[in-house]
């Protein structure tokens, strides 16, 4: 049976209609009571039991409904029935025609053209055997015009069960079709907003200054935009192979601090899922190894999600399960792979500024020991030579060169001690800055003389000590480019600190030069210089812009952010 036909049934519409079309067919029967007849059988109880069954049929619908609709061969029982009722009321020209004629329209209602065609086929020959056993049925007239209504009635009532089945079934594909669209829709919507909080997380972490940036910017797209109400982040420390950094958002006091904990499995479950990068949701397990810490996760249900980029772990996000579905899943899932490119990019530019700093460092060691201290060793052992060629012949002449050594070795002596003590300066206040930088050109410069003209605004000792450091460095080397290879007789350094950086000018007027062939042979490593101090710059979010020409002076402007990437020495 037709599943639309079946549905419309069971709401019991055309059933009710077939079942006061049978009350409606007892109305002639009714009129007829009266009148004289030669039924073989009073027509009172002809209609009492035409009564009784239709009360049957009101009572019990639902059911018989589905039983026709299940099982079509009982209708043949009403059909049977039917028969008898022309039987007992005197068949052709009976008052119950149109009541005989109530299954033949049920199944055409519910069977269509089929069931109209088979029910008139099978009434057919009960009708024509009740005509044949009823006396005074000789009106071939009439006989003609009931044969032709068992057939005509039932197809015509075939025709709207057809047009309503097709309409039953049209509507049922538009709704199908409805539901798909409003899923596709649905899903179109989601999509559209994972690629909206993706684009604005994008735009965000761009901007991110430093590694704390990313990760409240991180939290805050997975509490404000994607609707969790707690969310917690940790880093992993690629170089020590740590984990640390722990964040929550929203803030709350009752958040214990830690240090960082060693990536083995010892550490606890977050460990193991770095480990082994699997997501999971909590369970009441120990998930670190610190009893405060874990304490405070676990009154919470957590799902834990590893960052990591490519093969790397770069970090850890923790997010309160509660309201998480499939499609919020897959959302967090794809902020928390841009979340792990975004601080897994900030970490190597960390590391590659602190890389670029050591190897800075590096080179200015090497530099300061070829032009001092190695001179002196040289210039001592040479002095040694030819103290042992003069003994003993000239042993006055011996002692005095000798002095001389002890003095040349005092001073080799106090170079290395300033070579040790500048690789960290500690307490480095605009006084110190600038004494030191005096210090160390003169020694550059020996025996001629270079002076220094400072010029400073704002708050130098309110920077963060790295950023001191690296602002030296860089000018520690500008200076001695221009003590060097300048000519000139002097230098101007103008050391500016805003609100948000810091502004680092370095310029003399002395014989200039082409700065692309300078910084492409400041790329050799035999060569120390202008290209180191643009590396670190860039390095660490800011600029170094080199103006300068044959015969016209030079320029070096530093810009670096204040509130920009970890400063590291």
């Amino acid at each position: 049976m037709l599943k639309s036909l079946e549905s419309a049934f069971r709401t019991n519409r055309f059933f009710l209609f077939l079942v006061f079309f049978r009350w409606a067919s007892l109305l002639p029967a009714l009129f007829a009571l009266n009148s004289p007849t030669s039924h073989p059988v009073d027509p009172v109880w002809v209609l009492v039991l035409a009564l009784s069954v239709n009360i049957i049929i009101s009572f019990f619908n639902r059911p018989l409904n589905k039983l026709v609709v299940d099982r079509p061969f009982t209708m043949g029982i009403d059909l049977l029935f039917s028969g008898l009722i022309l039987f007992l009321s005197g068949g052709l020209g009976s008052p119950y025609y149109l009541y005989a004629l109530s299954p033949l329209l049920a199944g055409a209602f519910f069977f269509q053209m089929r069931g109209a065609l088979l029910n008139s086929a099978i009434f057919t020959p009960i009708y024509l055997f009740v005509i044949y056993f009823t006396p005074n049925n000789s009106n071939f007239t009439l006989l003609a015009s009931e044969l032709a209504g068992l057939w005509l009635f039932p197809i015509l009532y075939a025709f709207p069960s057809s047009l309503l089945r097709d309409i039953s079934r049209a509507r049922e594909e538009l709704s199908l079709a409805r539901d798909e669209l409003a899923q596709k829709h649905e899903n179109l919507t989601t999509a559209h907003r994972q690629l909206e909080i993706i684009h604005d997380l994008t735009i965000l972490l761009q901007a991110a200054p430093d590694l704390i940036s990313v990760q409240e910017r991180v939290l805050g797209a997975v509490t404000t935009e994607l609707g969790f109400s707690k969310a917690v982040i940790a880093m992993v420390d690629p170089t020590h192979e740590e984990i640390g950094g722990w964040m929550v958002y929203p803030h709350q006091p009752s958040f214990p601090k830690m240090d960082t904990l060693p990536l083995k499995s010892e550490s606890g479950e977050l460990a193991k899922a770095l480990l082994n990068h699997t997501d999971f949701i909590t369970q009441g397990q120990t998930l670190i190894d610190d009893s405060p810490l874990n304490d405070w996760l676990n009154q919470t249900t957590w799902f834990v999600l590893p960052l990591y980029l490519r093969e790397h772990p770069v970090g850890i996000l923790l997010v309160e399960e509660s309201g998480l579905t499939r499609e919020r899943k897959s959302t967090l899932t794809t902020v928390a792979n841009q979340a792990a490119l975004a601080l897994g990019t900030t970490i190597l530019c960390i590391d590659r500024a602190r890389r670029l700093a050591i190897e800075t460092e590096r080179n200015r060691i090497a530099r300061d020991i070829h032009d001092t201290v190695a001179q002196s060793l040289f210039g001592i052992t040479y002095s040694l030579d030819a103290c042992i060629t003069m003994l003993p012949q000239k042993a006055e002449d011996v002692r005095n060169e000798l002095i001389e050594l002890r003095t040349l070795a005092n001073n080799a002596h106090e170079e290395v001690r300033r070579s040790i003590f500048d690789l960290w300066p500690s307490a480095l206040t605009i006084e110190i800055f600038m004494a030191d930088l005096t210090n160390y050109i003169n020694s550059c410069c020996r025996p001629r003389s270079f002076s220094i003209i400072f010029n400073h605004r704002g708050d130098f000792n309110s920077l963060s000590s790295g950023l001191r450091r690296t602002i030296y460095r860089m000018a520690q080397e500008a200076l001695a480019n221009s003590a060097r290879h300048s000519g000139a007789q002097s230098a101007r350094l103008c050391l500016t600190v805003d609100e948000d950086d810091v502004y680092l000018d370095i310029s003399d007027q002395g014989r200039g030069f082409d700065p692309a062939v300078a910084l492409s042979r400041s790329q050799n490593r035999e060569h120390f210089g202008l290209h180191g101090i643009q590396e670190r710059a860039r390095a660490l979010g800011g600029d170094c812009e080199i103006a300068s020409q044959p015969g016209a002076g030079s320029r070096v402007i530093i810009q670096l952010p204040i509130h920009g990437l970890h400063h590291h020495e």
